[in-house]
This record gives C-alpha cells, structure tokens and sequence, in this order.
C-alpha cells in the first residue's frame, strides 16, 4: 500500500483484453477463451479483485497514507528558507543593519536575522607561509576573476604553516568576522555532513594585539579548507596593534590561521577568500515579534517599525499572560492606563518607554517582559484568523501560503476574572495540560487545533509569520543584492557563495517516493555491491575505486580502496583505514568479518609488430597512447580485479586511422605474483589494479612491403 503498482486508466474489459493476448505467450495448447472455461473465470475473478483493490487505494486519504509512513520511520520533512552570505564592496564606515532589513534579487527577499553592525573592514591582503619557509604573496585570492589556486599550506602540509589575513582596520574587541573560503573541490571527496568531524586537520585563529598573537574564538566550516564554507572568528578584547613580518612585506592588522594539525591525504588549495560577511535568510517577514527582558526602556532596530503598525504586549507578573498597551497618543496628557511612549531614532530604529509612577501599569521585572509584534500592511487587515471552538480537528486557515515555520507563532486572546484581554503567545507543536496545541501545515497555509486545553472560545491573531519561496532562495555565486530602504553610491553587495537549504515542507507522495528510493539503498552490507556502496558514502573521503569480495578460504569478507590522493600508486593510509573499518563495522552482518587490504599493482608488458599507412605522422604516440588508456586501470576505467581482453585492445588499436593492420601483439605480466597470464588476457587479483610497463613496438610504414 506504500509503494502500489498504479494501472493508469484500465478498466476491466481492457486489463481482460491485455489477458487474452499474453495467453499463448505461456501456453500455446490453451485455445478457449469463453467465460465458461475456468482458467477465464480464475482470471477475470483476480482482474476484478485487482481493480477493486487499485480502486481503495486510490481513494486512501492523504492523512491514511501519511500514517502508514510514519509506521515505517517516515514524516515530512519541514521547509526550510534558503541562507546566505553577504559581502559588501565600498564601505567606509560601519553600518547598522537593522533586524530584517531586506535585500533583494530581482523579486526574491533577502532578511537579516538579527540587528548588527556591518564592520567598514576589509581583507587586503593575503600571505601563506609554510612550515619553516618564507612568506608568499596570495593576495590573488580576494579577486573574483582569477582562475588561479594557492597551496596556501604547500604541497605537504606540516602543522605551523599558516595564512596572514592583513586587515586594513581592525574589528572592534569581541565584533565577530566572518569569511568565506572556496577550495578547488574537484578531486571527487565525498561531501561532509554536519555531523562528521575533520580528521584530517585542525585551525587555529589568531589575532595580533598588544600583547603579540592572541587566540581567537573561532568557528571552522571549510573542514580545514577541504570543502567550501564559512569561517567565523572573534576580534580578542586586547588592543590590536600594526603586525610588521621580519621581511617587511606585512605592515598592517592581522589575522592568522594557522595549521595546528596536519594529517591531509589532499593538500587543500584555496581559489578564493571573502570577507567580510554578514547572514541573510530569503523570506518576507509579514508579522514578526520581538522580545525584551525586563523591559522598561526597550530600543527595537526593525525596519517595518517604519509602517507603523505595531502592537506592544507587556508581563506584569511572572507566570502570567500578557496584557496589550497602547501608545499614548500626541499631545495626550498623562493618565493611568496600559500606555507606552514611542520615540523614533533613525531609520528602522525606535524607543519603547514605559513608566509605572506616570501610567500606573509596566512590564514587570520577569523573563521575556515585553513582545512587539509589527506588522506590514497586508497582514494588518487580515491579522486575525478566527475563535477556537473546541471540536476535533479544527481547521483555521491562514491568509498567505509556505510558511516558515520556525518564524510562526499566533497570539490567544482570552479574558481575566475582571473581564480584561489576556494574551498568550503560542508556537506550533507544543503542547500540555490544558495547553493550547496545534499543526502548522506551511504548504498550504492553515492550522489545525489538536487540543484545545483551556482555550475554547479563545479568539486567535497572527503572532508572527513569513513566507518563504523554497529551492528558488538557493541563488548561485555573484549575484547584486539590492537593499530595501538603503541607497548610498559607491556601496555594492554581492554573494560569494550561493544559497544553501531553501526547501519546502514534503508532500505526503515526495515522502512515499523517499521511501521507496531509500528502500534499495544500502544502509547495512550483504552483498558486495553494498559493501561498495557504503564505502563510497563515508563521508570526507576521496575515494576513486572500490572493490569488495568473497574469501571463501578464509570465510571473510575482503574489501580494497583505491584513495584519490593525487600519487601514481597510492595505498591506504591508517587515517582512512580507521575511518573505513569504523564505518563498515556498524553496518556489517554480526557473523560477517571484513577485512580491508591494500590495493596492488602489476605492469604490464606489450609487444608487437604494427604497419601503419603511408603519410600519417605521430603514429607512435597514438598507438601508444591506446595502449596505455586501455591497460591502465589505476587512472582509467578499468576496476580492480578486472581482466585486460586482448581482443578489446586489438580492436582499439586496428580502429586508429593510422593502422593498415596488426602483424604480431602480446602481452604479459611482468609480475606474475598479483597477475597472470590467460591465455592472450591478463587477469589480476581482485586486489590489483594493472598499469603499462616497457613497450617494444615495431612501427612500421607500409611502403616498406614492397
């Protein structure tokens, strides 16, 4: 019922007619087709069960379908917003960013998350220093278009090699850097996942101070400059001061990341540094609540505070609901009543007063004391949604559609014991004793209630709500972000990397298709296929051949990797026989033993006489070039354990337009421990990879028959 074969648009007559004309496919004696027959009536009572069954579940509703998917493990997964990273060009002060400034590319919405100061700094320079050598000049990694890449640790990394990121002014004591790197990233690694831990390497963030060389906080998401990502470091609190490098090429404030540890099967090779950076989300914010604690004085930096449509909700008391004030109008004189002053300061930044002794009534001195809630100007017409009336399944729906639900929340209305508006905010899936509990469904915009608790009656608003455009927020690199309510000449922002996450909540049918995809993907070895298809999975690793098999003398299972490490011949290194034993281990039957060994190289040795025709040129160095492309299975496609047909070679060669025929060929292995010879093939070992050795060749033209 969870993965049902769909017959499109059959009726019984026609799944009859398809019957009848596989009948003599199977059986030639069988000639009578009348209803009277048995075999027909067996037939037409499964046909009739088949299309009765087809018909129920086509019928199942989405609710069913969902249930049955959670059984097996299987749930939606949730929508996301896309992410990114922004850079501005052309700053000459530090700007203030207020909390969901917007940007935009073309009609896609870019926020910021929270208020902060974009720092005026930039990176001018940049130097690598390996272990023990002289500084090198990369500064060729802040240009965008250069097709160059740096070894900024060299070509055999060693823990102490570093790289200067010379600043041309200082961030200020605790501001926070952010710089995005992006690495070669052709060499075929397995990508890394939140959850995996570089084995390889570890950074070290420094800052120079007063003091020398301070330790920084400092976040690494490039995995050690092995994958694109972000970096994230802290400017210390002491002093900063001008570093000068003993050659005198650096004289400036510096940033250094330094090479604590060095395990590298890859030497990483850096295409371009960004920074700095500040973090947008692609949404439209269309209601958003802010928080104070212990408010009596609360400064918001919002720009849709520019609107002018806020509501402020203040607690009295702790364990209590809260209560709505409302601003004091102008020229109004002081009374006793819920009221708060407001005061704008610049654009998108205001003062929410509050003052006991001259209203009789403010937040009180407890946890998440005031909430502003603002609105646009649509959701102000529309913000309130309906009344809880307490049957199952209550249905309310929403005014916009794909919502970010980590951003949602709706506002309970109910009353005290002396009739008063008490208000209670209310995120999705919570839940308790006598609390309000509902599901958000973000695709098609509605709530359902699935415990009202002690809210019936209760009269719902819009807390906070945004919208987002799902994969369309995962832009590419370089695109112009052009911000909302902010234009100043000569300021320029763009993305150095391109938007990650924007997805929208999973339809019930994505998550059947999810299910019956990973239904034939491997996540435990029985077969050797599997064994290499979970190989290949380990995450961070560059892996460029696999090869599993059955030791039926020893009753283990053996398996042989061949690294993507750049070398001729490389072999396993303890880090990744580490990692890939771990790996296997867990996912391997309890009385299965596996065994990981080394891969093996036998050469191969050609011989042969070839004539070739007249006026070609270079002939040699086609010929030779075949002869090396289909022996070589450590760079080309042949696998481990794979036999060299020489049948195949000898056509490859007699296919060349240079070759009139083929007088003499043959081949054989040089070492006979790893490869043998099969008549005119060759088969290695399973664990051997072949490759070409010495070549005697004898070219000879074709005039030379006469």
């Amino acid at each position: 019922m969870l993965n049902p074969r769909m017959i499109p648009d059959k009726t019984f007559e026609g799944l009859m007619e398809e019957i009848y004309s596989k009948i003599p496919i199977y059986s030639g004696e069988w000639t009578n087709f009348n209803p009277s027959d048995p075999g027909i009536t067996i037939l037409e009572n499964f046909s009739a069960f088949q299309i009765l069954q087809q018909a129920q579940m086509d019928e199942l509703p989405q609710s069913v379908r969902a249930a049955l998917l959670a059984l097996v493990g299987y749930t939606p997964k949730k929508g996301s917003s896309a992410s990114v990273l922004i850079e501005p060009e052309g700053l000459t002060g530090d700007i203030l960013l207020p909390a969901d400034q917007r940007f935009y590319v073309g009609d896609i919405s870019f926020e910021t998350t929270l208020a902060q100061t974009m720092t005026s700094s930039h990176i001018i320079r940049v130097f690598a220093q390996e272990k023990d050598g002289g500084l090198r000049d990369v500064s060729f990694l802040r240009d965008h278009d250069h097709a160059r890449c740096a070894a900024v640790f060299g070509a055999a990394p060693k823990a102490g090699a570093c790289i200067y990121l010379v600043l041309d002014k200082p961030l200020a004591p605790g501001e926070e850097g952010r710089i995005y790197v992006n690495v070669r990233g052709d060499e075929g690694r397995t990508p890394f996942d939140e959850d995996t831990e570089n084995d390889f390497a570890r950074l070290r963030f420094e800052a120079y101070c007063e003091d020398g060389f301070v330790p920084m906080q400092g976040v690494d998401r490039s995995h050690a400059f092995l994958a694109d990502g972000e970096l994230k470091m802290k400017q210390p609190k002491s002093p900063p001061a001008v570093y000068t490098s003993p050659d005198k090429q650096i004289d400036g404030y510096v940033w250094r990341i330094v090479l604590e540890e060095a395990d590298y099967d890859l030497a990483p090779q850096l295409r371009h540094i960004s920074g700095f950076l500040f973090p947008a989300r692609q949404k439209e914010t269309m209601v958003i609540t802010h928080s104070f604690q212990k408010a009596s004085d609360a400064s918001l930096d919002c720009v849709m505070l520019e609107s002018g449509y806020v509501r402020v909700f203040a607690k009295e008391e702790k364990g209590t609901s809260y209560y709505l004030y409302d601003e004091l109008p102008y020229g109004a004189q002081a009374g006793r009543g819920r009221f708060y002053e407001k005061e704008r300061l610049s654009w998108g930044s205001f003062r929410f007063h509050f003052d006991r002794e001259k209203f009789g009534y403010a937040p009180g001195r407890v946890r998440n004391a005031l909430k502003v809630v603002v609105y646009n100007e649509e959701m102000m017409r529309q913000f309130y949604l309906g009344e809880i009336y307490g049957y199952d399944r209550q249905e309310i729906s929403l005014p916009v559609k794909h919502i970010v639900t980590d951003t949602f929340s709706l506002i309970a209305q109910r009353h005290d014991a002396q009739g008063v508006p008490i208000y209670d905010f209310v995120k999705p899936g919570r839940g308790g004793d006598g609390q309000l509990s509902y599901y958000l469904y973000e695709n098609e915009g509605k709530i359902c209630i699935l415990d009202a608790g002690d809210y019936i009656g209760a009269k719902l608003y819009l807390g906070s709500i945004a919208v987002t455009l799902g994969e369309e927020g995962n832009v590419r690199t370089g695109n112009v972000f052009v911000p909302e309510g902010y234009d100043e000449a000569g300021i320029r922002f763009t993305n150095p990397a391109p938007g990650v996450g924007g997805c929208f909540q999973e339809t019930v049918e994505q998550v059947r298709r999810r299910f019956v995809r990973e239904l034939y993907q491997p996540s435990s070895a029985v077969l050797a296929s599997d064994y290499e298809t979970l190989v290949r999975q380990i995450p961070g690793l560059c892996i460029s051949k696999v090869h599993a098999w059955m030791d039926d003398a020893n009753n283990e299972v053996m398996v042989t990797v061949l690294p993507a490490t750049g070398e001729r011949f490389p072999q396993i290194s303890e880090r990744y026989r580490k990692k890939i034993e771990s790996y296997l281990d867990e996912r391997r039957m309890l009385s299965a033993r596996v065994t990981l060994c080394q891969p093996v190289y036998a050469q191969v040795l050609v011989r042969g006489t070839i004539y070739v025709r007249p006026h070609y040129e270079g002939c040699e160095k086609q010929i030779e070039e075949v002869i090396r492309q289909e022996i070589d299975s450590v760079t080309g496609q042949g696998g481990f354990g794979n036999v060299l047909r020489f049948d195949r070679l000898f056509r490859a060669l007699e296919a060349l337009p240079c070759v009139s025929y083929i007088y003499d060929l043959s081949l054989a292995p040089k070492n006979r421990q790893y490869a043998a010879a099969e008549g005119a093939d060759i088969r290695p070992a399973e664990h051997c990879l072949l490759y070409p050795g010495a070549m005697q060749l004898d070219i000879i033209p074709q005039t030379e028959l006469i």
